[in-house]
């Protein structure tokens, strides 16, 4: 996460926070100054039991919403920095867009600043992929993980 010419008031560790498909995960704290390097990997799965048509698919997707935020561990329970949502379905699967890289792995997002936050709004560079497989339950239906 890039804040150019931003210096944090407070000096207590960060952590990056992620919910994506109902399932909340963090990372590990970093120093309080830019950039803020997450060189982490964050793993969600989730299994779609009901699910046959690639289309129910996206719109379960459509309707679930990731939502990233940028937490300082300033007590008692922490203050939310900036934040990021978005459906689940264009967070996975972005449009193309014409990027430099690795088939555009690489993204590039603004989040949204809190009120508390002074400076420009952070920049986060990250990447995504993702796995859908069909299984086959024991009863023969079959279903989309």
């Amino acid at each position: 996460i890039t804040c150019p010419g931003v210096l944090l008031k407070d000096k207590e560790e960060l952590y990056l926070s992620v919910t994506v498909l109902g399932q909340y995960k963090k990372t590990q704290c970093v120093p309080a100054a830019f950039p803020l390097l997450f060189q982490e990997r964050l793993v969600f799965e989730k299994a779609f039991a009901d699910v046959v048509d690639p289309g129910d698919l996206v719109e379960l997707l459509e309707l679930d919403t990731a939502v990233l935020e940028l937490i300082q561990l300033v007590p008692p329970v922490g203050k939310i920095l900036a934040t990021y949502e978005e459906n689940t379905r264009d967070f996975l699967f972005p449009d193309p867009k014409l990027t430099s890289g690795q088939h555009g792995l690489d993204r590039e997002i603004l989040m949204k600043r809190s009120s508390s936050f002074t400076g420009i709004a952070p920049k986060l560079r990250f990447s995504t992929s993702s796995l859908i497989t069909e299984s086959v339950l024991s009863s023969g239906r079959s279903h989309i993980q």
